[in-house]
Order: structure tokens, then sequence, then C-alpha cells
């Protein structure tokens, strides 16, 4: 067994435990080591008294060649894979009552150890507001040294990925399917640009197509690499509020971003704070928490974006308010690209990608530069036209 890289031990493991077991700690507890338990064979297990006839099914029929094998095939898919014996496995997910026997990453994962992550998530069917308000907060999160984490769906998640990457910041997006799922392509672009940029992570392994039982599982993952989770946007019964939960029970801190009673979006967000998340308005208020861990705080002008409750709107939570567009030499080369080939009709981000082969996780920095700007508007179908 010598052969055999130590990882294929936690492969096989997770194979037969499925994600998001916890199994894992009792079997750690009460075995020398993960190479001991698996030498011990069938009847060793059936002893325990603790796997489903399933999971000792599995323990059975997937073996160590086949981890080595799964193994040596995510190295040829570019994926590294991280086990809890690797050093660089989050030390904040050894922390959580269930922690993935294995991780998948495409990019390159920050030390969670030495930079503060925030996760920031929503609802799929964001209202524009929530996305310009969840782009402000990457923005501003990024740019002092936080990392964001999200899950890479529509609407609140896909804004937050996309202010850190304006900001030149770092981000983690952390999917409930395998890396290589052909999932959600019309975000294929974005994704790509944070694993540029950052990391793509999952614990399902490669070819594990998304299903709905999926991201509750996933959840645990983007809160437990956090610090604090904040939640932009969402209804009675969301996902969002999951990740919330799971932050709460990981002993991590939980925002909300309060909004208007009358907004189909609102009742998720307006609940937690009545349970005791912390409302906020800006980035600032996150920040805040952390006085230790970030040392130089930076922030946006407030004579450009001021975030306000609008108390009396039926579709809105948290409107910005732009006093004056930027002068278009203050935006960058690519931003400026970008304008030059804008007008008053809507373009699709296809499109767009062709305008002065502006590559794609520069064009996804430039929109967002743009529209946090209020210099273009954002459309239904990821369209994009000049703001007057």
């Amino acid at each position: 067994m010598s052969a055999y890289d130590p990882r294929a031990y936690w492969l096989w493991l997770q194979h037969a435990l499925g994600a998001g077991s916890s199994k894992q700690n009792r079997i750690l507890s009460g075995w020398p080591s993960l190479q001991a338990f698996y030498s011990a064979g069938r009847e060793a297990w059936l002893l325990e008294g603790y796997f489903s006839p399933k999971e000792l099914r599995s323990l059975s029929s997937f073996s160590l060649s086949d981890g080595q094998a799964l193994l040596e095939y995510c190295e040829k898919l570019g994926q590294r894979v991280l086990t809890p014996d690797c050093d660089d496995y989050p030390a904040l997910l050894r922390e959580i009552h269930n922690p993935p026997c294995a991780l998948y990453v495409r990019g390159s994962l920050p030390d969670f150890e030495t930079t503060p992550a925030v996760s920031i998530v929503g609802t799929r069917k964001a209202t524009r507001t929530g996305k310009t308000v969840a782009r402000s907060f990457a923005f501003e999160l990024a740019r002092n040294g936080v990392v964001i984490v999200s899950g890479g769906a529509l609407g609140i998640d896909t804004a937050a990925h996309e202010g850190a990457l304006q900001a030149g910041g770092k981000t983690v997006c952390v999917l409930g399917c395998g890396i290589d799922a052909e999932y959600l392509m019309a975000n294929a672009p974005l994704r790509d640009a944070v694993a540029l940029h950052g990391a793509l992570l999952s614990e399902f392994p490669p070819q594990t197509q998304a299903n709905g039982s999926n991201f509750p599982i996933r959840n645990r993952i983007i809160s437990g690499l956090s610090l604090g989770t904040l939640v932009v946007e969402a209804a009675a019964k969301s996902g969002s509020l999951i990740t919330a939960d799971y932050a709460l029970e990981q002993g991590r801190d939980v925002f909300a971003v309060p909004a208007g009673i009358f907004s189909p979006v609102s009742s998720g967000v307006n609940n937690l704070i009545k349970c005791g998340a912390k409302p906020v308005s800006g980035a600032k208020e996150i920040l805040e928490e952390y006085p230790d861990l970030i040392k130089n705080k930076f922030f946006l002008d407030d004579s450009k974006t001021d975030v306000i409750i609008k108390e009396n709107d039926a579709s809105e939570s948290a409107v910005p308010r732009k006093r004056e567009a930027a002068e278009a030499d203050r935006f960058s080369p690519d931003a400026r690209l970008l304008l030059s080939g804008l007008s008053d009709e809507p373009r699709p981000i296809s499109e767009l990608a062709g305008v002065g082969g502006i590559p794609a996780g520069r064009l996804l920095a430039a929109v967002t530069e743009l529209e946090l700007a209020g210099a273009i508007d954002s459309l239904s179908g990821r369209r994009y036209r000049l703001r007057h």
C-alpha cells in the first residue's frame, strides 16, 4: 500500500460516505489512522455499527486503486486535490462539524489563515439594486484585502464575484457540482476569471452534475471558509438562509443588508436581522468587526456612492445614489475601450467580448467598474447599454 498517494485513502472514504458526512470524525477518533481503518477490512467496519448498508458496500467496492486513478485524472484536468492531511487544506474547514474529505481546486486557493474571508450570498432572482449593492460590498471588501467567497450562481453570487474581480482582489467560487461539470454555462467566463484571480472549489469529484441536494451541502463550505457571511436579498425560503444557519452553527458572524418590507426578496434578510444578524449598509461596518486582521482600510468616496434605505419602495432595498458620473479618462484602459463599443442599444456580453479583444477576466472587471460608476445599465440576459 505504500505505493499509493496518502490522499487516495481520503478519496476512497469520500466515495463511500458521500459529501457532507461527519462520520470521518468517528473513524479518526477510534482508529490510529485512516490507513489502519482501511486495512481492518469489512468485518471491522461492520462492527463499528454506524455505517449504512450502502456505505458498507461502497467501502468494499471502491478501492485505493480507484482513488489513485481519480487523483491522476484530476491532475490531467488541472485540478488539485486537497485532503485534511495536506498542509494547504484550509484550516478554517478543519474546525467545522463535517469537514470535507477532499476538495478539488482549480486556480490558486488563498491562505485563509493569513487572509480574512467574507462570504456574500443572496437570491438568484436579485433586483438590479441588490446586485449593485453586492458588487459594492465585494469591491470595498476586496479592495481592503478580504477574500470574497460565494457560490457562482446567478444574481447576488455573480455580482459578488464581479465586484471582487473589479477591485483586483481575490475571490473563491464554491460549486455544488464537479468543477468540470457543464453547469450554468452563461457564467462560464466568470468562472474562468475567478480561477485566474482566485480559485474554483468543490467537494464533488469531476463529472459530478449539479442537483438540488448538492447545494445545501456545499453551503457549509462557503460559510466555513469565512469569518462572516453577508446576506444581500433573500426570500423567506432561500438557500442563502441555509448558509447563514451554517455560519451561526460554526460560530461565525452573520451580516444582512436591510430591505424594504414590500420587496419580495426582503423577508429573509429582515428575519435574519430580527434573529440577531448585524444590519449593515456599507463594507466599513463589516471591516470594523475585524480590526486586528485588517490594518489599513480604504473606502470609496461617499460623494460618489451612498447606499440608502428606501422604506417606501416595494422593489428596491438599498439604492446607490450617484451624485456625478466619473469622467471617461478616470476609468481603466479596458473600461474606456468597452465604453467606446457601447451605445443606447443593449448588447449581450458575448458580443462585448470582441470589443478591442479584451480577455474574459478583464472584460468582467471592466463591466463591473462601469456599472459601479453608473456609466452603463445592466439589463436582463446579461445585456448592457450606456446610461444617460
